[in-house]
């Protein structure tokens, strides 16, 4: 910039003053945020701020301040998003905001705020998701409802907090389309590389690969960075995409083995390492002891409980799968795959032979991702086993659409657990539904 927006002008009139000084800040702003390189910070930061009151009596306005406490309680609970504190959230005033500078103070990419109102025992909350550098709306939700259901339990607040997450992986994933990702800045791609990981296209699951080698080239010393990519490279073999399944299994573990030499302490880390060597069921004790180092260091860690669960459903325990599945549910009510988390917690449901929870789980996961074949293999599952043949048939053939390779041959050889008799019942299961043998 070559000096100062109308530098030499000088009008004695406080409007026109007002007015150059105004936009003296807009271009100053927008210079300097032109000007800075994609930032090292790998997780976006939100700001969840009073909810302004509505209608309210002085003894209920307590509501809005009640309101914006357990969003953000509910959001800190993820390991993919930063939240600022309830506390410091406070000092600003719901009512007349400045995007600008709620930025500028607080240092955060999205804030969420809005208006809370009571009529007789009901309320209505309306939230804004907005992006602070340009004060782009993401979406703007409405719940309502009663207020003693409210107060009672957090459901509504948890599906808003739902709707934040995603809302921030769905923008995420647009700010980086059609860019270079090292135009990217380094959130937004670690956000649009989770989306894009779980939401079985491969053109997006492509992009993820490259969004996180982008990552790891800024900021090589991140072990949750390499975690990340081992996952990748797990997803691809078990997606089916993988060219050479031999080499990207040795890529995964790799690239978990980096990701703990940088950090041996990484949850993440940790936990992905343990995902990768479940297969291994014959060193279970030691992958265990990963699992339990892992819920040690960070015991509200959903995705450590989640994949403990898968190992105990590869070892036939079911009572422990279903009991870590669920405490993965409970620390995770917005994740951004919580297709994954239904299905975990619907195969361990059908170890223990409860077949309708288990197929009630499956078509919610299934709702929420229809190409996630292991959902619709869990649904194919329970529906043979409760004798529902003609259901259970039409499900297969769906299934078979999906995977055209799925033979029983291929599902009991690649299976972790392809010798268990749990895993034998499965096949014979799918079997009697149509699933080809070989």
């Amino acid at each position: 910039m070559d000096g100062e927006f109308a530098e030499g002008i000088s009008i004695p009139e406080e409007g026109f003053t007002q007015w150059v000084n105004q936009k003296r800040k807009l271009l100053n702003n927008a210079f300097l945020l032109s000007s800075q390189r994609p930032h090292s910070r790998i997780a976006p930061k939100i700001a969840i701020v009073p909810f302004a009151t509505r209608h309210l009596a002085r003894e209920e306005q307590h509501l809005s301040d009640l309101v914006a406490q357990e969003v953000s309680r509910t959001l800190s609970r993820s390991r993919l998003i930063r939240v600022i504190s309830h506390l410091s959230s406070r000092r600003v005033d719901g009512t007349v905001l400045d995007i600008s500078q709620i930025r500028e103070a607080l240092e955060v990419d999205y804030l969420v705020y809005g208006t809370v109102g009571l009529q007789g025992d009901r309320y209505r909350i309306d939230a804004d998701l907005v992006q602070t550098a340009n004060g782009h709306i993401e979406w703007t939700r409405q719940i309502s409802g009663r207020l003693a259901d409210l107060l009672r339990n957090s459901g509504d607040l948890l599906d808003l907090c739902s709707q934040i997450g995603h809302g921030i992986l769905s923008a995420s994933v647009e700010m980086a389309r059609g860019r270079a990702p090292g135009d990217v800045e380094s959130h937004v791609l670690l956000m649009s590389a989770v989306s894009n990981m779980h939401q079985h296209r491969l053109a997006g699951f492509a992009r993820a690969r490259s969004h996180l080698e982008e990552l790891i080239s800024r900021t090589p010393d991140n072990s949750e960075l390499h975690a990340w990519l081992g996952k990748w490279y797990v997803l691809s073999i078990a997606q089916g995409w993988s060219t050479d399944p031999q080499l990207d299994s040795r890529n995964a573990i790799d690239s978990t083995k980096r990701a703990l030499d940088c950090n041996p302490q990484c949850p993440l880390s940790l936990t992905f390492d343990g995902m990768i060597r479940s297969s291994d069921l014959a060193n279970l004790s030691k992958v265990e002891a990963q699992f339990d180092r892992a819920v040690e260091i960070d015991p509200n860690n959903s995705l450590a409980w989640l994949m403990y669960s898968r190992l105990h459903m590869f070892d036939g325990n079911g009572e422990m799968a279903l009991r870590f599945a669920e405490r993965a549910c409970e620390l995770s009510p917005i994740d951004p795959y919580g297709y994954f988390f239904d299905i975990i917690r619907a195969s361990a449901l059908s170890i223990c032979e409860d077949y309708v929870g288990a197929l009630d789980l499956a078509e919610k996961s299934i709702a929420a991702n229809p190409r996630h074949t292991s959902s619709h293999r869990v649904k194919v599952i329970a529906l043979a086993l409760m004798g529902r043949d003609e259901e259970a048939t039409t499900a297969a053939n769906l299934l078979t659409r999906l995977e055209p390779g799925l033979t029983i041959e291929g599902y009991l050889r690649n299976h972790p657990a392809g010798d268990r008799p749990m895993t034998r019942k499965w096949a014979d299961a799918l079997k009697e539904a149509g699933v080809p043998a070989q």
